[in-house]
């Protein structure tokens, strides 16, 4: 079996694949731990029933714990052996260009990512550390969301900026989202039938985070997100980019410092700063047609910004747009949102069908008509199926 765990400061996402058959692992069960150092919960769905779990979580090492216990307690696993491989969500992985085996050398560089990612690779480590320790049988391989960015072009990646910023301080486009624009990418060969090194596409990943790539020949040949997630499109609390010279002037404005502005713009900015409400796309889109000016304003703003960046990376693939993509939370899932978008784009002569865009669906569905210039899909990402993958791979 494999565990894929996606870590945070406070809670682990955790899922467990039969892979008995390693081209087509099957997901048996997926779960959260959460308030872990606060108080503790634990919660999971098993063969249609969920389990859910009140318990002191001290630590990340305790929880993984009492997550394996319970497993072996209701005969889902005879015990920890039974998962020979873990795969963990790393969302900085500096330069490393594909999933890789948790080594010294890997580990190091992931700890070394803390600077560039310190919301995130801290929960990343903390797990690697409790499940080395808890299960010191298991195979550990770490999946980048990084990784898949490394194809990009140093006109791309690099900021005008003082060149040695980058040789010296790594300051340098990364890019985030990764392992679900990987999934992506195979997905839509398969839906396409067409080889994946062929594939051209702009993929909107459109959740509380979200940014925009653009798929090139299969591999990623740019994307919004930059040095860290908070650059690109705007967010549900990130602002996407702004005018950088803005961090000073409210600095001196209000007599604070550069972290309390930084810390703004990822909490505060976004859907949750131009509402003044909510990050959240159902409130902002159910106010915006309840003629709230707050949600009006946050979501015409939302769907200028990842218009104009469509537009950008349809520059950059020419005539040879094989489709736009929506996935991710918002992107999956808000009709209004995807039909906003594609409404400011005329240049692309996109063609929307509403009652496909409208209707409910399994793993992907078109939404444009038969006569779009350019084919329109929502596709459901799977992370965690992806990550299982890169584990088989790097395992078996």
């Amino acid at each position: 079996m494999i565990l894929v765990v996606n870590a945070g400061s406070s809670s682990i996402k955790f899922r467990l694949f039969n892979d008995l058959d390693k081209n087509n692992p099957i997901d048996i069960l997926d779960g959260l731990a959460e308030r872990i150092t606060v108080d503790g919960a634990v919660s999971f769905k098993y063969e249609g029933k969920k389990y859910e779990y009140n318990v002191e979580l001290p630590n990340h090492e305790v929880a993984i714990k009492f997550i394996l216990d319970k497993l072996i307690e209701l005969n889902i696993i005879s015990n920890v052996d039974d998962i020979n491989a873990v795969g963990f969500r790393v969302v900085h992985g500096g330069t490393i260009s594909k999933s890789s085996i948790i080594d010294q050398k890997v580990f190091d560089t992931i700890k070394d990512a803390v600077k560039l990612a310190p919301l995130h690779n801290p929960g990343a480590i903390t797990a690697i550390e409790a499940i080395e320790k808890v299960m010191p049988k298991a195979k550990l391989v770490a999946c980048f969301d990084t990784a898949y960015h490394q194809t990009l072009a140093e006109e791309q990646y690099l900021y005008a900026v003082p060149y040695s910023w980058y040789k010296e301080h790594g300051v340098r486009k990364y890019g985030f989202h990764g392992i679900s624009y990987q999934y992506i990418a195979e997905k839509m060969s398969e839906v396409l039938n067409k080889p994946k090194d062929k594939l051209n596409l702009i993929v909107c990943h459109l959740g509380n985070g979200a940014s925009i790539t653009c798929i090139k020949n299969g591999k990623s040949f740019d994307t919004t997100m930059g040095l860290t997630p908070l650059a690109g499109v705007m967010m549900g609390t990130r602002s996407g980019d702004i005018d950088p010279s803005i961090i000073e002037y409210m600095c001196k404005e209000l007599k604070t410092d550069v972290s309390k502005i930084t810390n703004i713009l990822n909490k505060e900015s976004g859907l949750l700063g131009l509402s003044g409400k909510s990050s959240d796309m159902r409130d902002v889109t159910g106010g915006y047609f309840k003629g709230d000016e707050d949600y009006k304003r946050a979501l015409n703003k939302y769907t200028q910004v990842a218009a104009d960046y469509i537009i950008r990376f349809a520059n950059l693939l020419g005539r040879d747009i094989d489709g736009i993509v929506f996935t991710a939370g918002v992107g999956e899932n808000s009709i209004h949102t995807r039909q906003f978008i594609l409404e400011k784009l005329p240049l692309l002569d996109i063609k929307i069908d509403t009652a496909k865009n409208d209707e409910s669906y399994g793993d992907y569905k078109y939404i444009s008509s038969a006569d779009s210039k350019i084919k329109v899909l929502a596709v459901r990402t799977n992370e965690e199926l992806m990550i299982c993958k890169d584990t088989i791979n790097l395992t078996k």
